[in-house]
């Protein structure tokens, strides 16, 4: 939810206000056969600790001349059967709290059914939620999970008895146009941010409630106290594949920075939010088979130019049961043909996404059994990229220290690729003069920001003799920014448009607490370079972390 923050307030204003009556009993959707695959119903005198772990999230807060304090008995079971995080305030008004517990490293789950029984929580400053998230977030849902909101409580101070349900895709990038409600269909080949939600009313705010969403690989169906509040389908919002962890959370922000939670100063203290259970499942088949989908391209390559066109192949068997097929870049849905249990798809590059692609194609037949495809991955790329100039005119040395900053001029796709609209540096509070109108983040030339997956820079580079080098990339990561220790983060160099190599490390690896500083370097790797003028790109599969640059120096003999 932290990433999301900018985008609650316009989005709850533009969507529809849904009542959600008396309580019912608690029941998966009663259309599917279910099994349960993960469930705590919280009893006995602490966390279970072999299904969930303390989030925790360093310093506490001082915001707004309010200071907290973190403890972890404000997340804890309270030995009547509920989870309780809560947060109060002591007479020198401190206010103590916790940030919640996830399953992270213990229980991840890739479609199902998700459901909790919750007593929401009331006051100002703080909002609860219990949710689900990947295990990294971007733009590709096919690599990267999305943040589903089963609910979050926070429009505070409560006016209405009302929650929401969201599903958010990496803040990072900009926003789709307005008038692009059904972000699964955009025909353009950038990717957009994704925040999609509703707020649903209660009759009684302080009575439990049951809160579940169910996710498929075409939708995302919301429920409240057994009715239907809220469905997504593909069209409108991309759906990941990818496995998703369970968190319980009390979330906290800045009152100057996130006014939809209010201000910690207005609430009458203590206040909590109560869960009675988490159960997860999965859909009970009972002996049918989902179709077996199987994809590949006419013409097998793995680097596409925005000028081509691409032919794809799908085949779903010949049962006569097929309903329809489906085929999705990144997420998005790009073609779909009715009544067929074979296709061919014909598709431009330009309605391909620049960049990595992983295509899936999915059939979905007549019983509602989705069945898909293995990935299928290539590159597509523009005509210009790598043809801008170097930084000031001037070509960088090899041997030497490439400097991360002076990367080529001439913009996106030329010079770079970045999901980014500017240099976040260059506005308020620091308001830094290096390269603020461009793509990537940079506080100064010595590092630029590698924030995502596809983010690349290019360089024009003079070697002044052939022969081998050993090239050393830095790389800053604080331990704030450390991912999971099963991630792999990759600096991928080419030269003139050719593989030279890459450097792959551990999304766990960290360099101490400066962001913009304590820059290490990575074991060299040695490369064969001709004389002359180049263009040298990097390629960033990110996490993220901070660039340092490289340094050349001859191998030795």
């Amino acid at each position: 939810m932290s990433r999301f923050l900018g985008a609650h307030r316009q989005l709850l204003s533009l969507t529809a206000l849904l009542v959600c009556a008396c309580p019912l009993l608690a029941a998966p959707p009663a259309h599917k056969k279910w099994k349960l695959v993960f469930g705590d119903e919280f009893e006995g005198p602490r966390l279970d600790e072999s299904k969930w772990t303390r989030r925790e999230h360093g310093e506490a807060f001082a915001w707004n001349g309010a200071k907290g304090r973190l403890r972890a008995d404000h997340a804890e079971v309270d030995g009547k059967g509920h989870f309780v995080v809560r947060v109060s305030r002591d007479a020198d008004g401190t206010y103590t709290y916790h940030h919640g517990v996830d399953t992270r490293g213990k229980y991840e789950q890739t479609y199902g059914y998700v459901e909790t029984r919750v007593k929401f929580s009331r006051q100002p400053g703080w909002w609860g939620a219990v949710w689900m998230y990947g295990v990294e977030v971007g733009p590709n849902p096919f690599l990267m999970g999305q943040e589903i909101d089963i609910f979050e409580d926070f429009r505070k101070p409560k006016t209405k008895n009302d929650f929401a349900h969201n599903v958010h895709l990496d803040a990072q990038l900009q926003r789709a146009p307005a008038d692009r409600t059904k972000v699964g269909l955009l025909e353009g080949d950038s990717l957009y941010r994704v925040s999609r939600g509703t707020t649903v009313l209660v009759d009684d705010w302080d009575a439990f409630h049951v809160v579940g969403v169910e996710w498929t690989p075409l939708e995302y169906v919301f429920y409240c106290d057994g009715r239907e509040t809220f469905r997504l389908d593909y069209r409108e919002v991309p759906v990941t594949n990818q496995p998703m962890r369970l968190l319980i959370s009390g979330c906290f922000r800045d009152p100057k920075r996130a006014t939809f939670q209010g201000d910690y100063a207005d609430g009458a203290w203590p206040d909590e939010m109560v869960v009675d259970y988490v159960r997860a499942y999965q859909e009970d088949l009972a002996g049918r088979r989902r179709p077996e989908v199987s994809l590949r391209m006419a013409k097998g390559v793995e680097v596409v130019s925005q000028d081509q066109d691409v032919t794809f192949e799908v085949a779903a068997g010949d049962d006569g049961n097929v309903e329809n097929l489906l085929l999705f870049a990144n997420g998005r849905i790009r073609t779909e043909k009715a009544g067929a249990a074979s296709a061919t798809f014909t598709l431009p590059g330009k309605r391909l996404f620049y960049g990595r692609n992983i295509l899936i194609a999915m059939a979905r037949d007549n019983d509602g059994l989705i069945g898909m495809s293995k990935p299928l991955s290539f590159m597509v790329r523009g005509l210009r990229e790598g043809k801008g100039q170097p930084y000031q005119g001037q070509a960088q040395t090899i041997p030497g220290r490439i400097i991360p900053g002076h990367y080529d001029e001439g913009g996106q796709r030329v010079a770079y690729s970045s999901h980014l609209q500017d240099n976040r540096y260059g506005k308020p509070p620091w308001n830094l003069d290096c390269r603020k109108g461009e793509g990537i983040d940079s506080p100064s030339p010595k590092g630029i920001g590698a924030t995502h997956r596809g983010l690349w820079v290019a360089y024009t580079v003079q070697v002044e003799k052939t022969g081998d080098y050993e090239v050393v990339p830095f790389v800053a990561r604080p331990d704030a920014m450390v991912g999971r220790a099963d991630s792999e983060d990759r600096i991928i160099l080419e030269l003139d448009g050719r593989g030279l190599t890459e450097f792959v490390f551990s999304g766990k690896f960290s360099t101490g607490r400066q962001y913009w500083g304590d820059y290490k370097p990575l074991p060299p790797r040695t490369v064969r370079l001709s004389e002359g003028r180049h263009v040298l790109q990097v390629r960033f599969e990110a996490s993220p972390f901070n660039f340092g640059g490289l340094e050349f120096r001859p191998a030795a003999k």
